[in-house]
């Protein structure tokens, strides 16, 4: 069985450009991880997927930290609902 790691966070980025920013951030350090935003949720949520890897879930607060946001991690839910709005890269 493979299972899959996938982290949701809840931040306070509302701006698609400062998504597409801390996107990038990610993707540069992680070019692996599935990252998107789901800034129509009321929890401005970020979603990374790293496949089977391990998540390195300190750095990830670090860039969204450093770019002046909130972030926590959400508890582990399952979500069926898919997003109305994302940002990929």
């Amino acid at each position: 069985m493979v299972i899959k790691m996938i982290e949701i966070y809840k931040t306070n980025v509302q701006k698609r450009q400062q998504a597409k920013q801390i996107v990038k951030q990610i993707k540069t350090l992680f070019s692996n991880y599935r990252v998107n935003f789901d800034l129509e949720d009321c929890d401005c949520i970020l979603r990374i997927d790293t496949g089977v890897k391990i998540l390195d879930n300190n750095t990830i607060i670090k860039i969204v930290r450093e770019n002046g946001f909130k972030i926590e991690t959400l508890s582990d839910e399952i979500s069926l609902v898919k997003p109305k709005f994302t940002v990929n890269i």
